[in-house]
């Protein structure tokens, strides 16, 4: 996600969409790895994944 956003976590993109943070649990570890935007929640996430989840909120 840094790479594809191009910022470090506890930052936002410079448009505002984005604001990259760690957390150490958000309760759905049978996903695992998870990330979650907005109320959505992404789960069983690969690199492969990430480009067309995160094209869907730009």
């Amino acid at each position: 996600l840094e790479k594809q956003l191009g910022i470090k976590a506890g930052h936002t993109t410079d448009d505002l969409r984005f604001t990259l943070e760690t957390v150490a649990c958000i309760g759905a570890c049978g996903l695992a790895p998870v990330m979650q935007i907005n109320d959505d929640t992404h789960g069983r996430l690969t690199t492969d994944k990430l480009a067309g989840i995160l094209a869907r909120y730009k």
